[in-house]
């Protein structure tokens, strides 16, 4: 066996085990707990090996180089046009939250984001045709700072597709229903949907046709006429919910509340563990990592929301969840700032 190709098998078998590992550690994340966002990440990493490793095979085939390169070249190209689209359907998209929702920062966010991703291309530029060297550091800023944060969600968009799947299939012997803003003391759609998830999850996980207990949660705010609870549980009962199963908690002002409190209430009227809660889809995996905090055991399904208001909301969720772990930001922060005074001083010097 000739040097070359005694290194190419060398290769293969380390990115084989490298893959292997990796592989092993999402399987014994995801049996300690499904709700981790670190099983996001563990799945990229799985991805970006198995894909390394499959591609180092095909490559020892005849003919393998070349099918390899027009696959990249295939993939790059997919991900080229979805990054050039993704933009202009961001801003299409805030523009129809501005139409059909009130204008707020949560709301506006699709449309921050994909402003901000038009204009990235032009920052980049800007220190070339400026010619000013300080501006350097900021692009460099820039540039690891966008790459930070893409990885970040990247991994929040894997554990939401790995989660999903999960939540749905999760026995229970309880549910709750997160609440949302009554509007005129009446259950709105988006909150409506949530009602029939939790209505649908009951149903299957009762026997004999009885559904589980479910906990309508929700206080009442400054801007309602009476507490979110009371008209969910109304809304469950007059969609088929016998009445004496639905338990009203009227009391929670937060995710966190309705969580400890809808517990509270299952618990006290004797029902045991493990419990699901119904939420939005862009809403239950940090639905259910809030319960991984609390300690819980709570699961989280979600309810489909109109495609128009996911993207926006989903961003909020995204922002949400870099609040949960900020030391882990801000270490990241400051390498990216050390990095950005070093790139500074170097243009400015002109090293």
């Amino acid at each position: 066996m000739s040097a070359e190709v005694n290194a190419t098998v060398w290769s293969v078998v380390v990115s084989a085990v490298i893959c292997g590992l990796w592989v092993a550690w999402l399987v014994h994340s995801l049996r300690v707990d499904r709700r981790r966002l670190r099983n996001g990440f563990l799945a990229l990493a799985v991805v970006y090996t198995g894909v390394g490793l499959v591609g180092q095979l095909v490559a020892l085939v005849p003919g393998g180089t070349t099918a390899m390169g027009w696959l990249t070249f295939l993939l790059f190209g997919v991900l080229g046009l979805g990054l050039l689209a993704l933009p202009v359907f961001l801003v299409v998209n805030g523009l129809t939250m501005v139409r059909r929702e009130r204008r707020s920062l949560g709301n506006l966010l699709s449309l921050l984001v994909g402003v901000a991703m038009l204009a990235a291309p032009f920052v980049v530029v800007a220190p070339f045709v400026l010619q000013v060297p300080w501006t350097m550091g900021l692009v460099v800023g820039l540039l690891m700072g966008t790459a930070w944060l893409g990885f970040v969600f990247l991994g929040f968009v894997t554990q939401t597709l790995l989660y999903r799947r999960y939540a749905a299939r999760v026995p229970a012997h309880g549910v709750v229903v997160l609440g949302s803003k009554v509007v005129g003391g009446r259950v709105p759609p988006l909150l409506a949907a949530r009602l029939t998830a939790g209505r649908d999850a009951a149903d299957r996980l009762g026997s004999d046709g009885v559904p589980v207990p479910i906990v309508p949660s929700g206080g009442q705010g400054a801007d309602e006429d009476r507490p979110e609870g009371v008209a969910m549980g109304e809304w469950l009962v007059d969609h088929g919910v016998p009445a004496d199963r639905v338990l009203v908690e009227d009391r929670a002002r937060t995710t966190r509340e309705n969580l400890t409190l809808g517990v509270a209430v299952l618990r006290e009227h004797g029902t045991p563990g493990p419990y699901l809660v119904a939420t939005n889809n862009y809403h239950a995996p940090r639905a259910a990592m809030e319960a991984m905090d609390l300690g819980l055991d709570v699961h989280a399904v979600g309810a489909p929301t109109a495609g128009y208001f996911f993207p926006s909301a989903y961003l909020r969720e995204f922002v949400a969840v870099l609040r949960r772990r900020p030391a882990v930001h801000v270490v990241a922060a400051a390498g990216i700032a050390l990095v950005v005074v070093l790139v500074t001083v170097v243009a400015v010097a002109g090293l």
